[in-house]
């Protein structure tokens, strides 16, 4: 049948072994992106969330509010499994912010927002343990052995990190390292100048990129989540084709690596663009661009699998977009053959699902308007 053969081709390319033959690769890609580019566009999928686990909230919730200007905009306690989790917004001026966190009125902001937010995930007790740490996804053994992050027996690197637009780095910098932030790079180190990382209390990288000046009165935007993947040609075709997401810009070091940017754009934001505009759209629009990295090579290798964070060594859980019908959508993703974390009517918690990209991270896919059951909110018994 058609979508027995639909489901088939899926597989076949995204998932399972290279295809050699180019010119079938090229009719397959034509095929899929016709009958499967419309699912994230049809269903009004736009990145939401970008989930990282943490220590300590006592911690890393006033250090994102004093630091990075972000608001909590929505909190859930699970008493029954022992974590909780902190929404963090960087809103744009003028937005109206719920009055009371957690309420009725922020669990709705939360699962109808414009923007895209940090999920904050707390397993309760690591705050005790004074040897606890996460894994912030920069270090492993796919590193040169000469590299301090290198670790022999580690994971392969999968999660880089997020990254905040500004005016100023250097200023930023600057600000940040008198009120104690730490870096793993100031803006003059290393070969690439201008760029800084400052780190987060449980290590995660915190990119900091100069944009356009002038064009926002806010000084900072939350303006990327980078992923280490890889093939490089097939998490472009799924996000694009499947998820409806934009390819903006293509950063290719020769014999070395790649950058994708990919965005969530509506046609009335690229109206009239030409390409060297559009490239230019991470460092110029207020939303976030999703960055993909692929080191050039790792595609051949049927042993190679970056790590994604929700395995020991855990870290970094998975990005999430709100969807407008989430039950036909995932029925329409799983008739294409993607694969299936969760399924909406499976677990305990409604109205999400969580499926995987071809590298293995996993994305949730979250209801708009979405209300939790309060039965799973209440103490454990």
């Amino acid at each position: 049948s058609r979508r027995f053969w639909l489901t088939n081709c899926w597989l076949s390319f995204h998932f399972f072994a290279d295809i050699e033959d180019r010119a079938c690769h090229s009719c397959m890609q034509r095929t899929l992106i016709k009958m499967a580019a419309s699912i994230g566009k049809k269903y009004n999928a736009s990145l939401q969330q970008c989930m990282l686990r943490i220590k300590d909230p006592k911690v890393s919730v006033p250090f994102y509010e004093e630091h990075f200007g972000m608001k909590l905009i929505h909190k859930y306690d699970f008493p029954a499994f022992k974590f909780s989790l902190y929404f963090m917004e960087f809103p744009r001026e003028g937005t109206e912010l719920p009055s009371t966190v957690p309420s009725d009125e922020s669990e709705k902001y939360l699962w109808t927002m414009g923007g895209t937010c940090l999920e904050l995930t707390h397993n309760w007790g690591t705050e005790s343990d004074p040897n606890f740490t996460y894994w912030h996804g920069n270090s492993g053994k796919d590193l040169p052995e000469s590299s301090p992050l290198y670790i022999k027996d580690g994971p392969i690197r999968g999660f880089g990190h997020i990254a905040f637009n500004v005016d100023d780095v250097y200023a930023t910098s600057e600000g940040l390292e008198s009120k104690g932030v730490k870096f793993q790079k100031r803006p003059d180190e290393g070969r690439m100048k201008g760029i800084a990382f400052a780190l987060d209390p449980d290590g995660y990288w915190i990119e900091l990129v100069k944009r356009e000046e002038g064009l926002f009165k806010e000084p900072r935007n939350l303006s990327q989540v980078m992923m280490r993947v890889k093939d490089g040609d097939k998490t472009v075709a799924f996000y694009r084709d499947v998820m409806g997401l934009s390819l903006v810009r293509e950063m290719v070091v020769p014999n070395d690596f790649t950058n994708f940017f990919m965005m969530n754009l509506t046609d009335d934001e690229k109206v009239g663009l030409s390409d060297e505009d559009i490239a230019k759209l991470p460092k110029r629009l207020f939303k976030p661009a999703l960055e993909f990295t692929f080191n050039h090579g790792t595609e051949k290798d049927d042993n190679f699998q970056v790590h994604t964070g929700n395995s020991d060594p855990q870290g970094f859980g998975h990005i999430g977009f709100i969807v407008d019908d989430l039950e036909n959508m995932c029925k329409e993703l799983e008739a294409l053959g993607v694969p299936f974390f969760k399924k909406p009517d499976e677990g305990k918690m409604r109205g999400i699902a969580f499926i995987i990209d071809p590298s293995g991270y996993r994305i949730e896919l979250i209801q708009r308007g979405v209300k939790m059951d309060p039965e799973l909110q209440k103490p454990a018994e």
